[in-house]
């Protein structure tokens, strides 16, 4: 009988090769998570982004006051957007959001850190309104700092938020939320 040649893989190549993968895997998980953090942070931020130019347009067309207002307790509940006339959010908001995620803390942390954010006719805010968006990926804080500034405009701050309300921000910067 005429030999055949074998083939497919040893016991010891399959062995070698599932290390090689499992090492690799490994390596790539810690920044995957974090990725994945980002991605929460940049789905919750655009959320709120949505939500605040939302409510200074309607202030701006309804030609009176419009507010954001936390929904519950906190921020990291939900939120929605109501005509300042209402303290809280009722079944007949403008607008209305509530975060997908129970990982993502947000709150306001300016000096009024009242339940509401107030737009006036001309859309804008008679304070600097800060609210900081966190989330936590492989032992690493993940930080968004959304600021409103007096004339109504959002800039986001990838890490804390600044000192001055004048800051420099950028419009939809989310790149180093996690470093």
């Amino acid at each position: 009988m005429v030999g055949r040649e074998a083939r497919g893989l040893s016991l010891v190549e399959l062995l070698a090769a599932l290390v090689i993968l499992s090492v690799l895997v490994s390596l790539a998980v810690p920044s995957f998570s974090q990725m994945l953090a980002e991605q929460r942070l940049r789905q919750a931020g655009s959320e709120l982004r949505v939500s605040l130019a939302t409510a200074r347009s309607e202030a701006i067309k309804r030609n009176e006051g419009v507010s954001l207002i936390k929904q519950g307790a906190d921020w990291s509940a939900g939120w929605c957007v109501e005509p300042s006339s209402m303290q809280a959010c009722t079944g007949q908001s403008i607008q209305q959001f509530n975060i997908a995620s129970d990982r993502i803390t947000v709150k306001r942390n300016d000096a009024l850190t009242g339940p509401a954010i107030d737009f006036n006719a001309w859309g804008r805010v008679t304070d600097c309104p800060q609210i900081t968006l966190s989330t936590i990926a492989s032992g690493t804080a993940c930080t968004l700092c959304l600021v409103v500034t007096t004339d109504g405009r959002v800039e986001s701050h990838a890490g804390s938020c600044p000192a001055d309300c004048n800051a420099e921000g950028a419009d939809m910067s989310w790149a180093g939320a996690c470093s």
